[in-house]
């Protein structure tokens, strides 16, 4: 994530201030926070210079087909999958170094203002990709955000996670990336849904055979942190008293996303997860995240009262072209399907 600064000042007072604030700025953005890494952990991280970004995907050709000698090739071309109309979406944000702070000498605590004025805005980037996707499950697929109603609907029109996503070639025919099972005490669920994921298949009806590689779980879901730590990191059979080896052991990464904190209805719901093939997110662009304009911070000294405000305005999208990179677990929607 990159910063601009626009330093308006040219008042005596402030003019040294100015630069001292506006060097914290750029030494705040310089270090790369976990909310950045949480990002392009999630998603395909791009830019634009449109208002909006129209995500589409392209699936695979047909089989060969037999020729005869002498014939001319079969022609085919690549099935077009459903498309996304992606819209950029402005957020600002100011904050206030008041004149009071400047004559006090209180450099420290002007300084906290404006590097939180940046870290606020990757928690905000980091948190905006998150509501989107853990929020997009059944029959949802809009979610309010920063004060807005937010379209957060995949290409095929249904929420990212769904029971009865439709093929764009095949009639009458769905597949299913939302499930009510538990993630359970071993590797039983992780291999069924891990399976499930190679499986998938294209718009055309064809198996992609992607492999499952990434564990997303919630920030305050303590044992199931515990638990996935175990069965993909342990030298043994997790739950077993046999010597055998544990054939998830080197296959998996764990994602321990802090600022997703589901609230069970009921004590005896399960934990959501996800899992998620990192490769089908890159090759399918499954999940997008456009930086429109980068954080932009101006400064200005306002007259009325002496004071200098900075603010922040950034502009940036999310959504999804494809949803076969990822699968929902523990969902208690009742779209949710058992294995």
């Amino acid at each position: 994530m990159a910063v601009i600064v626009r330093d308006n000042t040219n008042d005596a007072l402030w003019n040294e201030w100015a630069k001292l604030l506006n060097a914290a700025i750029y030494d705040a953005d310089t270090n790369k926070v976990k909310y950045d890494e949480l990002v392009k952990a999630l998603a395909n991280v791009d830019t634009s210079d449109m208002y909006a970004e129209k995500a589409q995907t392209f699936g695979d050709l047909g089989d060969y087909l037999v020729k005869t000698e002498g014939a001319n090739a079969t022609e085919d071309d690549f099935e077009q999958g459903y498309a996304k109309l992606i819209q950029h979406i402005t957020f600002s944000k100011s904050v206030v170094i008041s004149r009071e702070l400047r004559d006090d000498n209180r450099r420290q605590e002007a300084m906290q203002k404006v590097v939180n004025l940046v870290q606020s805005y990757k928690r905000t980037r980091a948190k905006f990709l998150t509501s989107a996707l853990t929020l997009s499950v059944g029959s949802t697929t809009s979610m309010t955000f920063g004060g807005a109603s937010i379209d957060i609907s995949g290409a095929d029109t249904k929420a990212l996670f769904n029971s009865a996503h439709p093929y764009k070639r095949v009639v009458g025919q769905t597949q299913c990336n939302h499930y009510a099972d538990a993630f359970g005490s071993n590797a039983q669920v992780l291999n069924e849904l891990a399976n499930k994921m190679r499986n998938f298949k294209n718009d055309r009806g064809e198996v992609m055979g992607y492999t499952a590689d990434t564990i997303i779980v919630p920030g305050n879901a303590p044992a199931l942190e515990e638990t996935v730590k175990r069965i993909i990191g342990s030298d043994g059979e997790v739950g077993s008293n046999n010597n055998d080896i544990n054939t998830q052991r080197g296959k998996w990464k764990l994602i321990v996303d802090e600022l997703w904190t589901p609230t069970k209805a009921q004590t005896t719901d399960p934990d959501p997860y996800i899992i998620m093939s990192s490769e089908a997110n890159k090759e399918l662009l499954g999940t997008r995240f456009y930086d429109r304009t980068p954080l932009d911070v101006e400064n200005e000294v306002k007259i009325e009262s002496r004071n200098m405000v900075y603010n922040g305005f950034g502009r940036m999208s999310c959504g999804f072209t494809n949803w076969r990179h990822v699968i929902l677990g523990g969902s208690v929607d009742a779209d949710a399907q058992s294995l």
